[in-house]
């Protein structure tokens, strides 16, 4: 080949390939796509190899080769990283079968999941695990030693899963720690390392947040005002091009049809002339019902903190009484929000800014319930500090006495300490454990009610409407029950 036959032919290489790389972009229909992209590989599989044959062609050949593996090289690394991403092929499972809305669920539960791991790595590795190597063993001090009167109940189950007995008096609470400066052999400043480890998990939480928030900052198709184009927006970016199940398929069809018909109704109504005051008076009167909700979450947490206290000096408590507190806020989570939604009807508001509604009143649902239980375990920690207060001068009382009657008795002022083994020395209630026992509590009694709640308002509900639709007086899927919704919302919230 000449010169100028070889450079014609390495031009029509690039122009291949090139079309390879942007064949995605060409507004061809899919069978013509195939077709070129075919024609266009072995062209270039064919005269590819063949320009590097030439005289002072190695170089080339070369690099043409090298490239050709660096290609192959990152794609199998993609592949690899891809297939290292925790429950990846699983996610793409759900979002072929439900579509993308149901599976960034799950991709917000592995973020949180990856979070989580993070900070537990912190504070198990800089707190827990220098205090368990290092820190004085179990039963050395009187603060790390089940008392006397406890050990023999100290690991039945219900005293365990009450987190009482020894759970209690384990690396789970604060009053298990040491209170020296440093521990161990290698002077490891303890208090410190927690309290940096408290400084930094909120830190980092904080810096992901805002991180994430920034990067998914421009995410989205809504850049111009609520109202415009809404026609356009439904016709051309309703449809999940990611489903790939046909039942899924026909219950999207089934929803954008639906979606129609309800904007066009939505359409006609607000032609129609509307009482404006009616509507300003049922929002206000929503707002001062949902008010009187979250008031009400918030005594009721109070009153039955308050009623907690009376049961503790009490040892014939039922399981009600004992798990009161976490069974009443658990259920003020499950039943508040979709009162909440109820209520929200009649505000009659767009559905993207009741939605923000929705989110709002639960995420206060929630913050004041916490802050209620917080502020009504002050009394509580109050009690326990004069509890303790009373023990220690009453310990130092019998002390003097101890010392005072050994002299006296002995006349010998150089009195030894009394022998006295560390499970048998009189304590005060470490209120510090208390309200992080109350916490653990709160935490295990919200997952079992969550999962409770999936076992019987999902899986049971699925489980009738798909085996007695067959033999029922009406149709269980359209009707009622039908299947349950999946609320994005506020299965993220809780």
């Amino acid at each position: 080949m000449s010169e100028g036959e070889m450079a014609r032919l390495m031009e029509e290489v690039e122009e291949k390939k090139k079309l390879i790389a942007n064949i995605r972009n060409k507004p061809w229909r899919m069978q013509r796509r195939l077709v070129v992209l075919k024609e266009a590989q072995e062209f270039v599989d064919k005269f590819d190899g063949a320009l590097g044959k030439g005289k002072g062609r190695k170089w080339y050949a070369y690099k043409v080769m090298m490239m050709k593996k660096w290609i192959k090289f990152q794609r199998d690394f993609e592949n690899f990283r891809t297939a290292c991403i925790p429950w990846e092929r699983k996610i793409k499972e759900v979002e072929s079968h439900f579509g993308s809305s149901v599976a960034s669920y799950f991709i917000f539960l592995r973020w949180m999941y990856g979070m989580n791991l993070v900070l537990f790595g912190l504070t198990f590795g800089l707190v827990v695990i220098p205090e368990v190597l290092m820190g004085l063993p179990y039963g050395s001090i009187p603060r790390k030693t089940v008392p006397r009167a406890e050990q023999d109940t100290a690991q039945d189950y219900s005293v365990l899963m009450d987190f009482n007995g020894y759970c209690k008096y384990s690396v789970l609470f604060y009053g298990y720690y040491n209170d020296q400066r440093t521990v161990g052999l290698l002077k490891f400043r303890l208090p410190l390392s927690y309290l940096m480890v408290g400084i930094g998990s909120f830190g980092y939480s904080l810096m992901l947040v805002i991180r994430t928030m920034a990067k998914n900052a421009d995410v989205g198709g809504g850049d111009g005002e609520e109202g415009e184009f809404t026609f356009a927006w439904k016709m051309f970016t309703s449809w999940d091009y990611l489903i790939g199940n046909s039942e899924t398929a026909d219950n999207k069809y089934a929803s954008i049809t639906t979606s129609f018909k309800e904007s066009i109704v939505d359409e006609q109504e607000n032609q129609k002339d509307e009482n404006i005051h009616l509507r300003r008076f049922l929002r206000v009167l929503a707002n001062f019902l949902i008010t009187c909700s979250l008031g009400g979450s918030g005594y009721l947490i109070y009153f039955v903190v308050k009623r907690s206290q009376e049961f503790a000096n009490r040892t014939d408590l039922s399981w009600y009484e004992k798990n009161e507190l976490e069974i009443i806020m658990s259920l003020l989570g499950l039943v508040c929000p979709p009162l909440f939604e109820t209520i929200a009807e009649m505000e009659d508001y767009h559905p993207r800014i009741a939605l923000k509604w929705q989110l709002g009143r639960i995420f206060a649902l929630f913050l004041g319930n916490l802050y209620t239980f917080l502020f009504a375990l002050f009394d509580e920690v109050n009690t326990k500090l004069e509890e303790e207060e009373s023990i220690k001068n009453a310990s130092i009382w019998a002390v003097k006495e101890y010392y005072a009657n050994y002299s006296r008795m002995f006349n010998d002022t150089d009195t030894t300490p009394p022998p006295m083994n560390p499970g048998d020395v009189i304590r005060g209630p470490c209120w510090e454990t208390a309200v992080g026992i109350e916490f653990v509590k709160l935490t295990v009694s919200d997952i079992q009610v969550s999962y409770l709640t999936i076992l019987i308002m999902d899986f049971a509900r699925a489980v009738i409407v798909r085996f007695l639709n067959y033999c029922w007086c009406w149709d269980l899927e359209a009707g009622f029950p039908s299947y349950g919704e999946f609320d994005i919302s506020g299965n993220v919230l809780g």
